[in-house]
C-alpha cells in the first residue's frame, strides 16, 4: 500500500484500543494521547451487500460489491470489492489501489478496491 493514501486509524497510547482517527479522545479509556496506525497485510471480509442501485458516479456499473474488512493489525475499512461472485464473510482479500469511478465532474477516483486473495 505504498505511494498511495493509507488506510490509517489511531491506537490509544494508555489501554491499546484502535479506533478511527477522527475522535480525539479514547472512546474506551477517554485518554487523549495517540499513535498512529496504517493498514498492513491482507484484510478478511466481515461483511458485505451487493448495492444494485448505484450512485449517479457509479452508473457504468448496474452493481457492485461494498464491504467491510479488518487487516491483519485490526484497522478496519470499507470499500468496494472487485467481484459479487462467491463471496463469504472470512475469506481473505487484498487492497488494490485503481481507479474506482469519474465523479459527476468527469474527475477521476481513485481509492482501494479489495479483490480475493488466491
Amino acid at each position: 500500500m505504498e505511494g498511495e493514501e493509507k488506510y490509517q486509524w489511531v491506537k490509544c497510547k494508555n489501554c491499546g484500543y484502535l479506533q478511527y482517527k477522527s475522535h480525539l479522545r479514547c472512546l474506551k479509556c477517554k485518554n487523549s494521547k495517540f499513535e498512529r496506525i496504517n493498514a498492513s497485510g491482507t484484510c478478511k471480509l466481515l461483511t458485505f451487500t451487493i448495492l444494485k442501485a448505484p450512485p449517479a458516479e457509479f452508473r457504468n456499473n448496474p452493481s457492485y460489491a461494498l464491504g467491510v474488512v479488518e487487516f491483519e493489525n485490526g484497522v478496519k475499512a470499507l470499500g468496494q470489492i472487485s467481484t459479487q461472485d462467491n463471496l463469504k464473510t472470512g475469506m481473505e482479500l487484498k487492497p488494490i489501489y485503481t481507479k474506482i469511478c469519474d465523479n459527476l465532474d468527469g474527475k477521476e477516483i481513485y481509492n482501494y478496491v479489495f479483490e480475493p486473495n488466491l
